[in-house]
């Protein structure tokens, strides 16, 4: 459930044990993560130690720090991850929402959209349109209103979910509202105004069945070294259009013939959606060289 200091927190068969690893583990490159599958051996004192891993079925990647190839698993055995965003306090930010999705679907993960705070403003169908006509299982939710958090409660049941999204949407107190007790970290906010904050994935049981991981590192990182065609990926409603561009390697930027540029200009594909690929796309080629 977390994993800080080689200590580890497992959950089995309706207890918590406090573990530790096995030696041969700690010489692996592989490192036990948050969310992963372990066998346990119980010791006499009480505690537990990790003999074996077992094999992922998924996993939240980043890219290793200072290396072009290299990556770090964040957490594993995910089945979704729910992006939150809110519609005031902070304003609704699509190109923040859309890089939290480019990093959700180049893992293979599914995405379920939140928007929170739905007390706080009034265009929230114009907000969630272009995700619903993309595919994407969109949420409108209010803890005040107690709108949503039903839907919201159910589609977390039985599942391993990431909650992430920008700091003060709400993540928190939404979650705290489906289950009382049940809060994310937050970065607290030091005497000088740096933010404290730490990296290290967290996983929280559910009374309903299932978890939610709370990932503190991912707010904030960039587009952990995505590729130009992973970054298309969070933006799906493209390829509607895109069989129709003069060249087939368009990236829809400023290429003559491009039939996403046309569908967007006849309002056939939402004009932010587009702009925000193309911040997206440009910040992956730039990240796509190597880290100093």
């Amino acid at each position: 459930m977390s994993a800080f200091g080689g200590r580890y927190r497992v959950w089995s068969e309706g207890n918590e044990l406090q573990a530790t690893l096995r030696g041969r583990l700690k010489q692996g490159e592989d490192r036990v993560v948050v969310g992963d599958e372990v066998l346990v051996e119980l010791q006499p004192d009480g505690s537990a130690t990790i003999e074996r891993v077992e094999p992922r079925r998924s996993a939240l990647k980043r890219r290793t720090p200072g290396k072009l190839r290299g990556v770090r698993v964040v957490a594993a055995n995910l089945d979704q991850v729910a992006v939150v965003g809110s519609v005031a306090r902070p304003d609704w930010d699509c190109h923040l929402m859309d890089r939290f999705i480019a990093v959700a679907e180049a893992n293979r993960l599914p995405v379920l959209l939140v928007i929170n705070k739905a007390d706080l403003g009034s265009r929230i169908d114009e907000l969630a349109a272009p995700y619903r006509d993309a595919g994407y299982r969109v949420v409108i939710t209010s803890v005040p209103q107690q709108l949503g958090l039903d839907e919201f409660k159910a589609l977390l049941s039985g599942r391993v979910t990431v909650v992430t999204g920008p700091t003060g949407v709400g993540k928190s107190s939404l979650l705290n509202a489906i289950q009382p007790g049940l809060r994310l970290r937050t970065g607290e906010v030091g005497r000088k105004g740096g933010r404290h904050t730490t990296v290290a994935a967290e996983m929280h049981r559910l009374e309903g069945g299932g978890f939610v991981v709370d990932t503190p590192g991912l707010r904030d990182i960039g587009l952990w070294g995505l590729s130009p065609e992973e970054v298309e990926m969070a933006f799906p409603e493209l390829a509607e259009f895109a069989g129709g561009c003069r060249f087939d390697n368009c990236r829809h930027m400023e290429e003559p013939g491009c039939a996403v540029v046309e569908a967007a200009a006849q309002g056939k594909l939402s004009g932010s959606r587009l702009a925000s690929y193309r911040k997206l796309l440009v910040e992956a080629q730039a990240a796509a060289r190597p880290w100093a």
